[in-house]
């Protein structure tokens, strides 16, 4: 279990001492004309009718843009810009700074500072026909995707607040952490989906993919997202065009900066490796070698397509499978893996040099061969045994027999129900959050979630498939969320 070192709230102060509570000040009229109310055109402010909840709410929110100003002069006069954590700040003085921002709509900056801490997930679309065996999400068909704008209602929400926040970077990232270090300072756009499949539409029917995507997400909120793929069937024309088009776009650096990390999965988990195995085990094994090489195939082309990718850095093949010493685990295990690596690596060392002699498409010289040849090997050798529990894979592991020792979460769990009952958004482990497809907001782990009161506002709230490994008999409540503070208060001069 990781354990994070806790911060410290702060009450930022004047030189003529800033209170904790919003007031309603006679003078907000007549102030300095430097005090400029900071939001976009864009969101301009729209409040409730009632004339009185009208100046009430306007009058916070000029109270909260001042507060802004003083955090930011503090910020500036420290230095502390690039260890700069909301979290660590008291919220009241900069209640109202949200209101007419609609993704926000019915949330206090509480709860907006609790969900942006290591927001890892916006989920705009959910279910996978994949159905690996080794499914981490407990992936199914099902299908359920946001609109073009409720995804945009988000990441638009989100860059107004923190131009509201005069720029001040308000993810606020599990510590101890650098910001070069992009491990936890990822938004990625999918929990149980293949992002070969991930599009939406907007309200007139246009469709946009995982460029467009990750695109506004960087564009708008300044984080990098992840693409991850266990391939696709080179038969399926869309796909396909679609996969050709990602790897010309991402081909260029400056595109490919705006993602963390792109990845590919190849393991043995793949369903169509798996019903290979059966067939094996019930003595077919015509079947067995057809199915195999079907997954053989797949995996060939899929690397095959995404060759302008293979010597970035930021290119991975995520090869998995059991340990050598794990009982009943024939077929799957490294020995297997090895097995089908040789393999792909020698279809697609054939299919680069004949290019290379001929046609010269895909590498225009024996050097770029050999590079590109020796990154795939280097990125298929590196092999992770360390699998956990979640998902399916005690009911695959079950249905052949196999014995070996998971990562387990369910124990651990517990000790996060309660330390957050306890210290509440103070909590000591590192978990992330997700919204969900319908706005819900989710305290997470990647394999256990916790469900939370928190939900955004975007126009299609309709049900989401229900996640995996949610936890039972616990909800985090706002009123948690919104405890008052119970780190020691720091007092900052300006």
């Amino acid at each position: 279990m990781n354990i994070r070192p806790t911060g410290v709230s702060c009450n930022i102060s004047s030189k003529y001492k800033l209170n904790t509570q919003p007031v309603l000040n006679k003078n907000f009229a007549t102030q300095d004309k430097t005090d400029t109310v900071y939001f976009s055109q864009k969101n301009n402010i729209s409040f409730k009718s009632n004339p009185l909840i009208k100046i009430r709410d306007f009058a916070r929110f000029i109270y909260a843009n001042k507060m802004v100003k003083n955090l930011k002069k503090y910020v500036d006069k420290t230095g502390s810009e690039d260890n700069f954590i909301l979290r660590e700040y008291c919220m009241e003085p900069f209640e109202g700074l949200q209101y007419g921002i609609k993704a926000f709509e019915g949330l206090s900056m509480k709860d907006i500072q609790y969900l942006s801490e290591n927001l890892h997930v916006i989920a705009v679309n959910r279910g996978c026909n994949n159905m690996c065996g080794y499914c981490y999400a407990d992936a199914k068909p099902s299908n359920r995707q946001m609109s073009w704008e409720d995804f945009t209602t988000i990441t638009q929400g989100f860059k107004e607040l923190k131009d509201r926040f005069r720029g001040l970077d308000i993810y606020g990232e599990n510590l101890p952490i650098s910001k070069q270090d992009l491990i936890y300072r990822t938004t990625e756009l999918f929990y149980d989906s293949d992002c070969i499949d991930i599009t939406v539409k907007d309200k007139k029917g246009k469709i946009y993919d995982f460029i467009d995507l990750a695109d506004e997400l960087y564009d708008s909120m300044g984080r990098h997202s992840v693409f991850d793929t266990s391939g696709w069937n080179k038969d399926n024309p869309v796909q396909q065009k679609r996969a050709e088009k990602y790897a010309s776009y991402y081909s260029k650096p400056e595109n490919m900066q705006k993602l963390a990390a792109f990845n590919v999965s190849f393991n043995v988990f793949n369903a169509t490796y798996i019903a290979a195995q059966k067939a094996l085990k019930r003595g077919d094994i015509e079947t067995a070698e057809k199915l195999e090489e079907k997954f053989i195939d797949r995996m060939v082309n899929t690397l095959l397509t995404f060759t302008p990718l293979i010597n970035s850095p930021r290119f991975h093949i995520m090869v998995r499978c059991f340990d050598s010493n794990v009982k009943n685990a024939e077929g799957f295990d490294k020995k297997a893996l090895r097995s089908l690596i040789r393999r792909v690596y020698n279809k697609i060392q054939l299919i680069y040099v004949n290019d290379y002699l001929a046609d010269k498409k895909m590498v225009k010289t024996e050097k770029q061969c050999e590079e590109i040849l020796t990154n795939l090997l280097i990125k298929m050798d590196d092999i992770e045994t360390d699998l956990n529990s979640s998902g399916r894979m005690k009911d695959f592991m079950k249905e052949f027999g196999i014995e070996a020792s998971l990562r387990e979460y369910d124990d651990s769990m517990q000790e996060v129900v309660e330390d957050l009952k306890r210290r509440g958004r103070h909590h000591r482990y590192i978990m992330h959050r997700l919204i969900d497809a319908d706005g819900k907001v989710y305290h997470m782990n990647y394999a256990r979630f916790i469900p939370t009161e928190i939900q955004l506002n975007i126009d299609n709230k309709t049900s989401a498939p229900k996640l995996a490994n949610i936890q039972k008999d616990f909800v985090l409540t706002k009123e948690i969320v919104n405890r008052p503070e119970i780190h020691i208060n720091k007092i900052v001069e300006v």
